[in-house]
């Protein structure tokens, strides 16, 4: 728990409202976090404000005087102007007056309160006005030196749209933007005409100010207020600028508690009354702050109230009150799945304030919940005021406000010391999940609140799947402990992440004491899980509490490597990044120019070292700043270097977005050393200023690959053995790089390399072993690598033309990084004509006759086609692969290509040997399904899932039988949507299912036992059920044969075609995009001491940390390819 002194920054605010409305959606999947349809739809957050009215709070404080739109201020802005920026500098009208729209022309009603409140608002917006390329009139980037043209944002669409211009003009509910490009359809009121905000040319967030705010903001003048004026002068503000929150009030009363003078109730529909309430608070009286919050506590549970029967001047707010009772409240909770808070401001020390003290352990459950039957007198005597303070709020954060559902509905709460510096308020807020502030000005009373806000409605997720080690020991099994990656989604350059550990026990997810850490209802942590590297403490689903991020070496002895010369040992000369090592880097190096307000050279090691530098957390000491970037796709890596069955010694290795490769000791969760590649190093300057970013930052982004010889197979790294790592950077850059990590705490660079044809590395490299002619390392182990993506993907059509990247294949030496064999369109050992596309996924590789060396490979590409080779091992460069397009599934190739036909495989075939029962042979099935994973937002495409039949699984193809190959096309396959027991006649090549509007594949296939798993995503949220939707997004976990795309399901042959696509399915409850189903064969929770079946337990399947059943209890089998007649 961070305590915040909020010194002022101009654009706080305005970053918590871009929070509250939405941000931009980008070219590529974060759009999925940074713009979320169904933000209208969320439920709204329940907020209690805790007032103090006591006497104190008639002290006087020199403040600015506060800013009062309805006065004109004069300066160099225009008054009658609002000055927009994409930056986090407040633009200045004296040296730039060209940035401003008219306040006539600027038609964000959205905008109105929080720039009367802040004089301040953020949003995607867009200008309506003439494209110089084409002539024509429609919405896109606002333009410089235009301040003519109608803008707007994106929170208005589909609430204010057509009418009288300006913020305050009355507009048509419900009418959205026209998408087309012409001169007279500004405005639509058919949802489906709707532009596509977050997609360019709508994809800039922009901050306005009004020109009367900047001009007040130049000089503001003091005056002396009391605290009770500066408070209520905020609140009153607050209020006016917000929307979609549910808001009560609360003050003291004297000696006896505190008052609900204020239900909590929707604040659009009852601003003015609230307005009204917090104007006429008084300042007298004492501060009986744990009194106040106990009464909170019983409202908030809907309990007999102790102190609302005393409140008489004012009374209890009848509304909080039950029909008929003077003290039994009425339960306030309007949506289950809304979060509650309580914000408390206080400027004392508690008085009058003991009752508490008997009244607190008879809470419900108190005992059971908090371990203790008493307060908690730690640093108070036994009759001290405010004892129980902290003790009531972290029994509101374990007390379930409705048991009904599977999840924790608590309340947290936050404290604001207004003058005064308390360690019970600091205490009161970390126990229950809440964040301190303290504050002495309007300026930073406004500054607290508005994070406060914002954090309310921040979220966390995670995309990637989680990393399990092998047991080196028993290479059929996984070690019990799962690293989980988490991100945050923010609108600015850095995200936050952070590397989690958590356990397996009979099939489910255990937090470190044993208990469920998942939510069912959420696919998520709950709240409350306590992950193994938090000292006991709850982190669930908060991404920077707990896991690795906190447990970052202190900046003076941290080991940060980067590849600064010709060393090949990571942790000698100018490889180290330490402030004595600064004349060994330039400036340009870090990405430093010299400009105003940027760190030097020195400062800015330190910070990446992790030194407090900017005093980020704003506590009073600047030792050291627990950060971790996102690892938003990069899924990490867990290897074991030995150690004992139930003790291995594991290092696990994540890389992350803010361009970091950490390696972190898988038993303590301490950081061993981490690496940013030299590359990666000039992101480090924006990093430190972490301004505002319509586009999202990227480092390492690529899968860590772990490549470990263990010669004797004892499980220890030890001899001759070693281990190395293999990553790219996918949307980070074009560059593959190897580290020797053999010693764990002495890293060694390998090699790094990127490649004619490469586009952005996000093809995961496969590790196998390939004679090419006898010429590689002894191993002849090689790299399989798809060439890459190209951005020009990013945009919706099919290019017209042949990619420019990606579309290839590479074989890559492990030792080395040379160019084995490549193949290409030309120019390449293996010259391929229908090789047009980009292959951003992972090449399926198969020993096929089982003799130790990869001899088929399958690849799908951008155009929807699917391919196959051939390798023979031993050959040249020109005769060591045939191959070619088998399947043409999207549109190329298409000669009828629509927009609902262009499918995109970003996927990675899914091979297995199958054996028809009905036909008695055998064949490979190469399952995979269609998605734009670059844009999850987009529902133009009719996505399906494939499964096709490969007929030769072990004979080997000449490149003129690929040549002359009947490709498969999307019309031949065997539909098996909306039908079920489908026989597949010998002459069929597969099958497909068309997925459900909406749905697409976004990660790839898994099959186990002749049944596929896969997970459909959809943009849309489901709302049917009890449980709380998805916030991103939903997700459907498909079970399916392979053999014939039936449901898998116990009532096969009574079920109805018309019920099988619902029975092929189920709804998870995580949102986001899942990462794709894994299959788990956990050990035994004491490998010595088990017996029997204790000793194998059934596999699990999970995706992400939503576990499930797979169906099947066998053990799993090392299993060769083999072709017929051949043991």
């Amino acid at each position: 728990m961070l305590m915040t002194n909020t010194k002022f920054k101009n654009l706080l605010a305005a970053a918590a409202f871009s929070l509250l409305v939405g941000s931009p959606a980008l070219a590529d999947d974060t759009e999925l976090l940074l713009y979320t349809p169904d933000v209208n739809n969320a439920p709204q957050p329940n907020v209690m404000f805790i007032l103090d009215s006591s006497g104190s709070m008639d002290s006087l404080e020199e403040t600015e005087q506060p800013y009062d739109p309805a006065v004109e201020f004069a300066g160099d802005c225009d008054t009658g102007s609002v000055y927009w920026t994409t930056t986090d500098s407040v633009p200045d009208c004296l040296v730039d007056d060209k940035a401003a729209i008219g306040k006539d022309d600027f038609n964000c009603a959205s905008a109105l309160g929080p720039l009367n409140a802040f004089g301040t608002y953020t949003d995607l917006m867009a200008q309506y006005r003439k494209d110089d390329a084409t002539g024509l009139e429609f919405w896109q980037q606002i333009e410089y030196d235009n301040d003519r043209d109608p803008v707007e944002c994106a929170n208005d669409s589909g609430v204010q749209g057509e009418g009288d211009k300006g913020m305050n003009g009355e507009k048509d509910p419900g009418v959205w933007y026209a998408s087309a490009l012409t001169d007279d359809d500004e405005w639509t009121n058919v949802a489906a005409l709707e532009v596509s905000w977050g997609s360019a040319p709508r994809n800039v967030t922009y901050t306005v100010y009004d020109g009367n705010y900047l001009n007040w903001q130049q000089d503001p003048p003091t005056v002396e207020l009391s605290r009770n004026e500066i408070m209520r002068k905020v609140i009153i503000n607050l209020l006016n600028s917000l929307d979609n929150m549910n808001v009560g009030l609360m003050r003291f009363n004297g000696n006896d508690g505190g008052i609900i003078i204020d239900a909590i109730k929707d604040l659009e529909t009852n601003r003015a009354a609230l307005v009204a309430t917090v104007d006429a608070i008084p300042a007298s009286g004492n501060t009986p702050l744990s009194e106040t919050m106990h009464e909170a506590a019983q409202y908030w549970h809907g309990l007999d109230g102790h102190y609302a029967k005393l409140n008489t001047n004012p009374e209890t707010d009848t509304l909080a009150l039950q029909t008929g009772s003077t003290s039994l409240y009425r339960d306030p909770i309007l949506d289950s799945c809304a979060k509650n808070f309580n914000v408390l401001i206080t400027d004392g020390q508690p008085t009058a304030d003991k009752e508490t003290h008997t009244l607190t352990p008879t809470l419900p459950g108190f005992a059971a919940l908090m371990g203790r039957t008493t307060c908690d007198d730690e640093g108070y005597d036994a009759e001290g005021d405010g004892m129980c303070l902290d003790d009531v709020t972290e029994w509101l954060s374990k007390a379930d406000l409705d048991p009904v559902r599977e999840d924790t509905q608590n309340v947290v709460t936050h404290t604001i010391g207004f003058n005064i510096d308390l360690p019970i308020l600091e205490e009161t807020a970390k126990v229950s999940g809440g964040e301190y502030f303290l504050a002495d000005n309007i300026s930073t009373l406004t500054a607290a609140l508005v994070e406060i806000v914002a954090s309310i409605n921040r979220r966390s997720l995670s995309f990637t799947a989680p990393a399990v080690s092998v047991n080196t020991f028993n290479r059929t099994q996984n070690f019990n402990k799962l690293y989980l990656t988490m991100f945050g989604a923010t609108s600015n350059v850095h995200w936050p992440g952070n590397l989690k550990r958590y356990g397996i026990r009979a099939g489910q997810i255990i937090d470190s004491n044993g208990a469920a850490a998942v939510n069912p209802a959420t696919g998520f942590f709950y709240e409350k899980a306590i992950g193994d590297w938090n000292d006991g403490n709850a982190d669930g689903n908060e991404v920077q509490l707990g896991g690795a991020a906190i447990k970052l070496p202190d900046p003076a002895n941290r080991v940060l490597l980067t590849n600064n010369g010709p060393d090949e040992e990571l942790t000698v000369g100018d490889n180290l990044i330490t402030p004595a090592n600064v004349n060994a880097f330039t400036d340009a190096d870090f990405g430093l120019t010299g400009g105003a307000g940027q760190p030097t050279r020195e400062e800015l090691i330190r910070w990446a070292r992790g030194e407090d530098v900017k005093d980020e957390d704003e506590d009073p000491d600047t030792t050291v700043r627990y950060a971790m970037g996102d690892p938003l796709h990069s899924q990490p890596a867990a290897i074991v270097y030995g150690g004992t069955p139930t003790n291995p010694d594991t290092v696990v290795y994540v890389g992350t977005n803010d361009g970091y490769l950490h390696a972190v000791d898988g038993d303590t969760g301490e950081e061993l050393w981490s690496y940013i590649p030299f590359e990666l190093l000039s992101n480090l300057a924006k990093l430190y200023e972490d301004p505002k970013s319509q586009y999202k930052n990227y480092g390492i982004d690529g899968n860590i690959v772990p490549v470990v010889k263990d010669e004797n197979n004892n499980g220890i790294i030890d001899g001759d053995d070693y281990v190395y790592i293999v990553f790219g950077l996918r949307r980070g850059g074009t560059t593959y790089y190897a580290l020797d990590v053999t010693n764990k705490n002495a890293p060694k660079l390998k090699w790094f390399k990127s490649y004619d044809n490469f586009g952005q590395t996000w093809s995961t490299p496969i590790v196998t072993r390939i004679d090419v002619n006898g010429i590689q390392n002894d191993d002849n182990a090689v790299l399989v690598i798809g060439a890459g993506y190209d951005t020009v993907h990013d945009s919706g059509a099919l290019p017209p033309v042949p990619d420019a990247a990606g579309a290839g294949l590479y074989f890559i030496d492990l030792e080395d990084g040379d160019d084995l064999w490549d193949a290409a369109r030309d120019g390449a050992d293996l010259n391929l004509d229908t090789l047009t596309r980009a292959i951003p996924s992972t090449i399926r590789v198969l020993d096929i006759n089982g003799d130790g060396f990869a001899d088929r490979m399958y690849a799908a590409d951008m155009g929807g086609q699917v391919l196959r080779f051939d390798i023979f091992n031993g050959e040249g460069d020109g005769n060591l692969v045939t191959g070619g397009v088998i399947a043409q599934l999207g549109n190329e190739g298409n000669d009828s290509p629509t927009a609902a036909s262009n499918r995109r495989f970003y996927t990675t075939p899914d091979v297995s040997l199958v054996t028809d029962p009905l036909e008695t042979r055998r064949f490979l099935a190469i399952s995979l399904g269609s998605g734009y994973r670059a844009h999850p937002l987009d529902t133009s495409v009719d996505d399906y899932f494939y499964s096709l039949r490969d007929p030769d699984p072990f004979r080997q193809l000449s490149q003129d039988e690929y040549n002359d190959y009947d490709i498969i096309t999307h019309d031949e396959l065997v539909n098996v949507a909306g039908d079920v027991r489908v026989e597949l006649e010998p002459a069929d090549r597969g099958w497909k299912f068309r997925l459900p509007d909406n749905q697409a594949v976004l990660s790839d296939s898994t099959t186990f036992n002749d049944e596929v798993f896969f997970v459909g995503f959809t943009p849309e949220v489901d709302t049917s059920g009890e449980e709380c939707a998805a916030s991103v997004g939903t997700n459907f976990l498909y079970r399916i044969s392979v053999i014939n795309g039936d449901p898998v399901v116990n009532n096969l042959d009574e079920l109805l075609a018309e019920e099988a696509d619902a029975a092929r399915s189920e709804k998870l409850g995580q949102g986001g995009i899942a990462p794709a189903p894994q299959i788990l064969f956990p050990g035994a929770d004491d490998p010595a001491t088990c017996e029997g079946d204790a000793c194998t337990p059934p596999p699990i399947g999970c995706v992400g940390v939503e576990c499930f059943d797979p169906g099947f209890e066998n053990l799993p089998v090392r299993t060769l390819w083999t072709q017929d007649g051949i043991q």
